[in-house]
């Protein structure tokens, strides 16, 4: 039986289990440049919106971020120490796209959510704020009674009829109290050209007070100016005169109407009550800010500033920067972030920058503190996290290599590499220390190719883990361990496009014997949402494979698996096995972030198999999710490790047992002395020994993820001798099987 090391990935934010009990974080220790992370498994940031509020009904303002790589909420407490990661107030959070912010509309101290549509019609819905009996922050949609069918805001029209208040999908708008009249107003770009538009709150005005949403438009060129996001160096055209609209039609200036993509910020600056204006663009990576020299009842920007704070750091967040205005500094006075609102080509590793207000909340200063916020209390390795969990130096703990996507550079360079985190801990408390940030120098092919996703197993029967890299042109990395049992990782030089296999684009490897045949065989994912087999029709020491997917003895559609969303023509297949009671499940990591399982595999792999559930444990963690299995605390429970396109890894416990725990169709000994093995901890070899009168049929032994590592009859009559010379140092559950019986027995191997 060859060694394989079960790897793949996933993704998490609060975890309930559809199939038996919930997930529970583990937040093990992990170590960056001598520093332990605070939020080490929240997952990763790339487009960050904040928002302050209260999750947890204590009078306490606390932290909510939506993410628009993934669609994500992810909710942070706020203790003395700063902001701690606690997903499970993002339990009763509602589907959301594109963009959320929160605001009190109706004054009942409570957020209330604004965000795009998800019945895609671009424009506003909003969710109303109140507590649940366990003091989480729930909601409830609010319902618009309008023409359209849909629950979102809208204004009548001056011929009759009414319409949705526009709002497009990469934008950003602002939802403030622009004319000072103590309700929320809306401002937004049209969506046909460069004008702002402001759409008043009528509810306090026709005597509703604060809880009602009823708008009008009021101005169709908020403050005067003309945004084409084609001017130079992030300028805004201004109207000259208080009361005019900037026009760009006659001007000899080559603008053209149009509307690239824009965030709004408001807030009072100057304590003059009227409200400025940050502006940013999809073609600039700087903010603009805009000063109001009108009054609350009409705006007229007067002066700007494309490249604000200048009096400090510039922001300088690539691409499309989006400014927000909250405390997070926790001295009572807002501060200033930004960072990117473009899921493509953007900073994702230094992507939300952070200005102290060291001036008053009246009239703001803003100093620059960094560009890693919260990011830097993160594992976040860029753009895109393929995990393995792997015991790499030998010390029976398991340890992580991580792929990425690419980390952002300028001009489209790419920055693939693998990372390795050391387990420095112990077998029941791991403790995770990054030790090379560019893991058998993989950043040198950076030219040629990114989206790398390794996985171990040992492909020529010499009893150590050779490894495979899948990459973005859909071929694989190769590199055979020369090490020998037992032994740290010792690879000798990469082979690239190896066996001439080629599968599209972003290859992602699975190795296991699928056919049961005694060979590995590879599953690989894809960027179309297929999974491609390809058996192995080599020997135990020479694996060899055809390299056309489409070829016999392949299969380029197994199982009839597809996880692309209806409409989309990818689907980021990530593809892992485990082996349950005899039986194979394939676990499938997918684009929006869902992890498909199936099952009737075994003896069916020219059939379909069998969907077991589309959302393996209702996981909401972000998109293009990869799980990996292994039981990194000894409990005799697998653990998932989870990578997301937000370039983090979340950490989560399930109820999978490994080899440890008796499975549910099996009956247990009711003695555990019916046996026992010796010498343990072992060395080159072990002897079980019999106690009763009894003869199981089967030994087993499984490493720490449940991975069946040998299996051979029992021939006795009384005791057996097992070689262990392939098998490296770590902790093992030698398994006696006897029709529905089973008694396991713990071995640590030196």
């Amino acid at each position: 039986m060859k060694n394989v090391v079960l790897i793949a990935g996933i993704c998490l934010m609060y975890i309930t289990l559809g199939i038996a009990q919930d997930f529970q974080l583990i937040n093990a220790p992990v170590e960056v440049n001598g520093v332990e992370l605070a939020n080490a498994w929240a997952g990763g940031l790339n487009c960050p919106q904040p928002s302050e509020i209260d999750l947890n009904n204590d009078g306490a303002p606390d932290l909510y971020l939506f993410d628009r790589v993934g669609d994500i909420h992810l909710t942070f407490i706020k203790q003395a120490a700063g902001y701690v990661f606690a997903p499970e107030y993002a339990v009763n959070f509602p589907k959301a796209e594109n963009w959320v912010l929160f605001r009190d509309y109706d004054g009942d101290g409570i957020g209330d959510l604004f965000a795009y549509p998800t019945e895609q019609l671009p424009g506003i819905m909003v969710y109303k704020g109140y507590y649940d009996a366990n003091n989480r922050l729930a909601f409830q949609r609010v319902h618009f009674d309008n023409f359209l069918g849909v629950d979102v805001l809208t204004f009548p029209l001056q011929g009759g009829g009414e319409a949705q208040i526009y709002v497009s999908n990469v934008d950003y708008p602002a939802v403030d109290d622009m004319d000072c009249d103590g309700d929320l107003d809306i401002l937004t770009f049209n969506s046909a050209g460069g004008y702002v538009e402001l759409y008043d709150n009528r509810s306090i005005e026709l005597g509703f007070g604060r809880d009602s949403l009823i708008f009008q438009l009021v101005e169709n060129c908020w403050g005067g100016i003309y945004e084409s996001g084609l001017a130079a160096n992030n300028l805004v055209d201004l109207s000259s005169t208080l009361g005019a609209c900037y026009s760009p039609f006659g001007e000899d200036d080559g603008v053209e109407v149009r509307h690239a993509g824009s965030t709004l910020l408001t807030f009072d600056a100057n304590a003059d009550g009227d409200k400025e204006l940050i502006l940013g663009d999809l073609s600039f990576d700087h903010i603009n800010f805009l000063t109001n020299g009108g009054t609350c009842q009409e705006a007229w920007i007067t002066q700007q500033d494309p490249l604000f704070p200048s009096y400090d750091v510039s922001a300088d967040v690539a691409t499309f920067p989006a400014a927000f205005y909250l405390d997070v500094t926790d001295d009572g006075k807002p501060d200033l972030l930004v960072a990117p609102n473009s899921e493509t080509a953007s900073e994702d590793v230094n992507a939300f920058w952070l200005y102290e207000n060291t001036g008053t909340t009246a009239q703001p200063v803003f100093q620059y503190q960094q560009s890693d916020f919260l990011i830097e209390g993160m594992i976040d390795v860029g753009s895109g996290a393929r995990p393995v969990l792997v015991d790499y130096n030998a010390d029976g703990l398991l340890d992580i290599v991580v792929g990425n996507g690419s980390r952002y550079k300028e001009f489209g360079a790419k920055d693939p590499r693998l990372f390795l985190f050391e387990n420095q801990g112990t077998p029941t408390e791991p403790h995770w220390v990054l030790v090379n940030d560019d893991y058998l120098g993989m950043n040198q092919y950076s030219q040629a190719s990114f989206n790398f996703a390794p996985v171990f197993g040992d492909l020529d029967d010499d009893g150590d883990l050779d490894l495979l890299v899948g990459e973005q042109n859909g071929k694989l990395f190769y590199a055979q361990n020369t090490a020998g049992p037992g032994q740290p990782f010792q690879f000798a030089n990469f082979t690239y496009a190896w066996s001439g296999i080629a599968v599209g684009q972003s290859s992602v490897p699975f190795i296991v014997d699928l056919n049961r045949d005694g060979l590995p065989d590879l599953l690989i994912g894809e960027y179309n949402g297929n999974i491609n087999f390809f058996p192995n029709t080599g020997t135990p020491t020479q694996p060899a494979f055809n390299g056309d997917p489409s070829q016999s003895p392949n299969n380029f559609f197994i199982g009839q698996v597809d996880t692309r969303i209806q409409g989309f023509s990818y689907g980021h297949s990530s593809p892992a096995v485990l082996d349950i009671n005899g039986q194979y499940k394939l676990f499938a990591g997918t684009t929006d972030g869902r992890i498909e399982v199936y099952s009737n595999i075994d003896g069916n792999l020219g059939g379909a198999f069998a969907l077991d559930t589309e959302h393996f444990g209702d996981l909401k963690l972000g998109n293009r999710t990869h799980i990996a299995f292994g039981d990194v605390n000894n409990d005799g429970w697998l653990d998932a490790l989870v990578g997301n396109y937000r370039g983090g890894l979340t950490l989560v416990s399930t109820d999978i047992p490994t080899g440890s725990v008796v499975k549910t169709n099996e009956t247990p000994y009711p003695n555990a002395d019916w046996a026992n093995l010796w010498p343990n901890p072992a060395y080159q070899s072990m002897t079980i020994q019999l106690n009763r009168a009894w003869k199981p049929d089967f030994i087993e032994i499984r490493d720490v993820t449940g991975r069946v590592r040998k299996r051979e009859p029992w021939i006795g009559p009384v005791s057996q001798s097992i070689d262990l010379q392939q098998f490296g140092a770590g902790i093992y559950f030698v398994r006696l099987l006897d029709g529905g019986q089973a008694l396991t027995l713990k071995l640590v191997k030196h």
